[in-house]
């Protein structure tokens, strides 16, 4: 049974994604991926000439890339006290819910660059009760900078190290700003670089510009009842969450409360690729949904409720791969 299982925090467990990540990109190999619209950022762009020469080799890197950042999602999520109990459920759902709904499933700028942005909360958020702490938050914003190189909208993720930062630290002003110097450090450099050998490849602008696509067709799993299930599982998920809150100590609390703020950016992002007409990533919804939906599934004493909720969004996983 897949929740029980996972409920556990057995390090074996984390094989089952060598088959369920490659099942659930199967359908990209099969069917491919569709471009990102407009200029892409200066990391990405060998990728996307990588992708347009080999198509296969998109599905190859998505699916590694899944595997890594679900196995980064679930270490984030445990080693950062986020969970009451450790387990591996965000390790299971990260890969579902990127494939899950009407979102992007695609090795796109925003799924390449996601593990950066792991890699930075992962170094601000274990700075809580240090005394010293810049070199991780220049890290922190360093590695928000590299992100941003493969997808423009990160950079405003500085607003989420600060926030963590807000939360997990006494007052210091140099906490704030060492975050964006980081960031303003790789930004220039690239800048610079990019001006210097390859002024006509890249143009920062371009690459928020708006972009006017055709809207795909509505399948009815795939962009009906696939959201709704997520949604029916959601709610008692934010009330899990609610409770554990509640009664968390502050240290908890406050990495709870970061992980809000990282929830939220997510969200706004995904409202900005709307406004400028861009697909969806998928990575901008599962991220923070993994580790949301795991709350109830860990906590309920009624596993099979949680073991049919399990099944459900892996079934409207791997269908809507094809039915798309």
């Amino acid at each position: 049974m897949l929740v029980r299982a996972y409920r556990t925090h057995q390090p074996t467990l984390l094989l089952g994604l060598l088959v369920l990540v490659p099942a659930l990109w199967s359908g990209v190999l099969w069917n491919g991926s569709p471009a990102e619209p407009g200029q892409q950022m200066l990391f990405y762009q060998p990728f996307a000439r990588l992708f347009a020469t080999v198509p296969w080799s998109a599905a190859l890197i998505g699916a590694l890339v899944t595997m890594g950042l679900a196995v980064q999602v679930d270490a984030l999520a445990n080693d950062r006290e986020l969970f009451e109990r450790r387990n591996h459920l965000a390790a299971l759902l990260f890969p579902i819910l990127l494939a899950i709904g009407p979102w992007h499933m695609a090795p796109d700028p925003a799924l390449l660059g996601m593990p950066l942005v792991l890699f930075a909360l992962r170094r601000t958020w274990g700075t809580q009760g240090r005394a010293r702490a810049l070199g991780d938050l220049f890290d922190a914003g360093a590695l928000v900078g590299l992100a941003a190189l493969f997808y423009a909208p990160y950079s405003f993720l500085l607003v989420v190290l600060w926030a963590s930062i807000a939360v997990m630290r006494p007052f210091g002003w140099r906490d704030y700003l060492v975050p964006a110097l980081g960031i303003g450090v790789v930004m220039s450099s690239a800048w610079s670089l990019a001006g210097l050998f390859a002024p006509e490849r890249w143009h920062l602008a371009t690459t928020l510009s708006v972009v006017r696509s055709s809207k795909p067709e509505v399948e009815l799993l795939r962009d009906r009842l696939a959201p709704a299930l997520v949604l029916l599982v959601a709610v008692p998920a934010i009330l899990s969450f609610a409770r554990l809150y509640g009664r968390s100590i502050m240290r908890e609390k406050n990495a709870r409360a970061a992980y809000l703020a990282f929830a939220f950016a997510m969200a706004l992002l995904l409202a900005l690729q709307w406004l400028l007409g861009r697909p969806m990533a998928a990575v901008l919804v599962a991220s923070p949904l993994a580790i949301l939906l795991a709350y109830p599934l860990q906590t309920t004493r009624r596993t099979w409720v949680a073991e049919v909720a399990a099944y459900a969004l892996l079934a409207a996983a791997l269908a809507g791969q094809w039915t798309g």
